[in-house]
């Protein structure tokens, strides 16, 4: 598997060489979502990590994860210039291992914007503390031009979100995407 990650880390540097991070920006479908207030957010496969800015700025602290180290050394240099570098901790990562085992359950916030691994899609839940959101987009063949490998079959978010520890708070697949808002269900 080093391989893999070594693969994907060397094809996305090549990708974000001599990029920076842009502007914060929340994550897609979140708007009008009750958040929970503060906590921590897991930002899968984070890129730039602009969707990072936008949590720490709502006094997150995050923990960014992409195969590339260019991404994460732009997403730490841009933690620094707006003075974040407390509230995010960017790692690389190869996500084909699955999730770090020290965020399980402990995650108020998980943001996963167009990656698709639907081997993690059980992880992805399972990081969250009850009542934490999650926030996923994927490619999707759903009016994509010409749809690939990496887009997802028509409904497959609510087919595998469903039928997890979840409540579906809103979705959109539509224009080659698809998002899904989630609210792990609380204990109590």
């Amino acid at each position: 598997m080093m391989l893999a990650v070594r693969d994907d880390g060397a094809r996305w540097d090549a990708r974000y060489d001599g990029r920076t991070t842009g502007a914060a920006t929340i994550p897609k479908g979140l708007d009008g979502i009750d958040l929970p207030v503060g906590g921590r957010c897991l930002d899968v496969a984070c890129g730039l990590g602009e969707q990072s800015l936008w949590a720490a700025q709502q006094g997150f602290d995050v923990i960014a994860l992409d195969a590339s180290a260019t991404a994460i050394e732009a997403l730490d240099a841009a933690a620094r210039e707006h003075g974040l570098t407390a509230r995010i901790q960017a790692r690389t990562v190869d996500l084909d291992e699955g999730l770090p085992a020290d965020l399980g359950g402990s995650c108020a916030l998980v943001v996963c914007q167009r990656f698709r691994d639907p081997t993690l899609y059980g992880a992805l839940v399972d990081a969250l503390t009850p009542g934490g959101v999650l926030a996923i987009t994927v490619l999707s063949q759903v009016g994509a031009v010409s749809p690939g490998p990496f887009h997802a079959p028509p409904g497959e978010l609510i087919d595998s979100f469903g039928c997890l520890d979840v409540e579906i708070l809103d979705t959109l697949e539509a224009d080659g995407e698809a998002t899904l808002i989630a609210r792990r269900r609380r204990t109590d």
